[in-house]
């Protein structure tokens, strides 16, 4: 009998709720199809892994990171580049010393600096998983004798950390922006990884990336529930490339519906 896991990504209400500050189109549906597919399968499943997008109010992927010479911050979802701010254009108001090479170390790996709103700052009720997750998560654990294990990722102020596996720039001083792994190790150990979440596009897209490229042993293992997450940007190409990448090198895709345990 197979060994299953589910990874499920930033299941939380800033992204699942219609009220919350970056909320995903669909998410809320996501949700309730993840909580039927755990209820569903509760008996085959033997182990769940969920992350938490974890900030500070101070990030340099917020409006208050930057401000122009009039003292104006920039527009959400818009976009800050490292010539920006060689220009003078756009001014970091905090680590003003790694903002800029940030940014070029950002770029050089094909990623740029997206504005957000605010979001799953610690510790408010965005932050937190959605309740319809947690009230199947109790049945399963409950009823199944098994626990869930919680990994936090993107509380370090000045680099972005969309997959759960390592910051879109690591850090040798900083630990918790290098290569996560222990969750690697731990997910390796099953025979089959569910993999859901939001957003489909960037923090799903960017974990299953850094699976394909740190741990080939891991991939053919990897099943996508592609109708329990949903996209920021359902025309992203890079995210488009990521999951043609995955289709190549053997990661299965299905729905809740027509994947059984």
């Amino acid at each position: 009998m197979k060994h299953i896991a589910i990874l499920g990504i930033d299941l939380q209400s800033d992204f699942t709720s219609p009220t919350g500050t970056l909320f995903v189109k669909g998410a809320d549906r996501d949700v309730e199809r993840i909580a039927r597919f755990i209820d569903k399968n509760a008996s085959r499943i033997d182990y769940i892994a969920l992350t938490l997008d974890s900030h500070q109010p101070i990030h340099i992927a917020h409006r208050i990171y930057w401000k122009d010479t009039d003292g104006n911050y920039p527009q959400e979802f818009s976009i800050i580049k490292a010539d920006d701010v060689r220009e003078g254009h756009w001014i970091p108001q905090y680590n003003k010393n790694i903002a800029l090479p940030y940014l070029e170390q950002l770029e050089e790996s094909g990623e740029v600096c997206v504005i957000w709103p605010q979001h799953c700052i610690l510790g408010t009720n965005g932050w937190s998983l959605d309740k319809l997750l947690t009230d199947s998560l109790s049945r399963w654990a409950i009823n199944c004798n098994k626990t869930y294990d919680l990994f936090y990722k993107g509380y370090v102020q000045f680099t972005e950390h969309y997959s759960i596996f390592k910051a879109a720039v690591e850090y040798d001083d900083t630990p918790e922006t290098q290569l996560n792994r222990k969750l690697l190790n731990i997910l390796n150990t099953f025979d089959e990884i569910i993999l859901m979440g939001e957003a489909a596009d960037y923090c799903v897209a960017n974990s299953l990336n850094d699976i394909l490229d740190e741990c080939n042993t891991l991939t053919s293992k990897v099943v996508v529930l592609t109708d329990c997450m949903s996209w920021i940007n359902p025309n992203n190409e890079k995210a488009k490339l990521i999951y043609d990448k995955a289709k190549h090198l053997g990661v299965r895709f299905r729905t809740s519906e027509d994947y059984s345990l």
